[in-house]
Parts: structure tokens; C-alpha cells; sequence
């Protein structure tokens, strides 16, 4: 799929360009955004960005993962990432994953983001149900789910080891209609 361009007031979400991988060195070898990223490499090398670039590529023509980039529309750089993973076309659901660069933390970007995904997901992509994983010491980003009327479905408990620790995770999911 050609990922579409999603325009917000402050941001735009769109498709990841190899220009990007720059920025995206930048913000996530910052440990305040890896401290609640599980999924990524810690610590995040310059040599990393280039071939994920490439893979959201990929992943996006196979319709099994949207990965966009979040560009700040008067800095007109990627300040964050923002997907839709994990698609499930038969049970029309996705998983919702995000981060944000740290200075743009708390000014309302990834809501705009989050809210702007969450209408693709639904509206265009015809999704019944979308969910994240959170984890349980990541309060802003369980707060963030719930402005969007996500529900915390339920807690896996202990099921991430990061940063040498055990984490619970908290599932969060909103349904079409919500």
C-alpha cells in the first residue's frame, strides 16, 4: 500500500524517507525516548536507521505494518514515529505503537498523531479494532490512550524484560465507534 499523507495542525504524518534516517539517529539514541521503547536497539546506532527505513518500505507493500514518520510542520523534520503493526486483515485489527523525540514531549504532537492514525486505521483501512501495549512505568503514554477513549483491557504481567528489569504491560484497545 502507498502509505497516504496525514495532515495535522501542528504535524504531518507521513511515509519514511532515507532523508529521515538522520533524524531518526538523533532522537532515538536519546535514552529518555529508549527508555520505554522495547523494540528497538539500545543503544540505537547510525548504521540502524537506513535498513528499517527500508524495511517499513517493505513491510508497508506487504500490508502487514504502516510505519510513518511524524514531521514537525514548521521544523519540517521527523520528530517521532508513529505504526500500525501487526495488521490482521480476516479479525480487522492492528497494533498502535508511537514515540516521540523528548524536547517535543508534552506539546501535543502525538496526540494529534495518535488521533490522526487512529482515523486511517478505522476509516480507510477499515479496522474494527485497534490496541497498544504500554508499559506500566510509561503513565503519560497510558494517559494518552485514555484522551483517545482506549480502554485497559487487561495487565500481562511481568512480561517484558527491559533495561535489565521485569515489566508489567498494560494492554489498551479502542474499537471502531469508540
Amino acid at each position: 500500500m502507498q502509505l497516504p499523507i496525514l495532515k495535522g495542525q501542528q504535524i504531518t504524518v507521513r511515509r519514511l524517507k532515507r532523508s529521515d534516517c538522520e533524524s531518526l539517529y538523533k532522537h532515538l539514541k536519546d535514552q529518555k525516548v529508549l527508555r520505554f521503547l522495547v523494540s528497538v536497539p539500545n543503544p540505537y546506532r547510525r548504521k540502524y536507521s537506513r535498513p528499517w527505513v527500508n524495511w517499513t518500505h517493505r513491510a508497508a507493500r506487504a500490508d502487514t505494518d504502516y510505519h510513518f514518520g511524524i514531521e514537525h510542520n514548521l521544523e519540517h523534520e521527523i520528530i517521532g514515529g508513529i505504526s500500525l503493526s501487526t495488521i490482521n486483515h480476516v479479525h480487522h485489527k492492528a497494533e498502535l505503537g508511537y514515540w516521540l523525540a523528548h524536547r517535543h514531549w508534552r506539546k501535543g504532537y502525538m496526540y494529534e498523531a495518535v488521533g490522526l492514525v487512529c482515523d486511517f486505521g478505522f476509516n480507510q483501512l477499515q479496522l474494527h479494532r485497534i490496541y497498544a501495549h504500554v508499559m506500566n512505568i510509561n503513565r503519560a503514554s497510558a494517559a494518552l490512550l485514555e484522551k483517545h477513549g482506549f480502554i485497559r483491557e487487561g495487565i500481562l504481567r511481568k512480561s517484558i524484560r527491559h533495561n535489565n528489569r521485569w515489566h508489567d504491560m498494560y494492554v489498551f484497545a479502542k474499537l471502531r465507534g469508540e
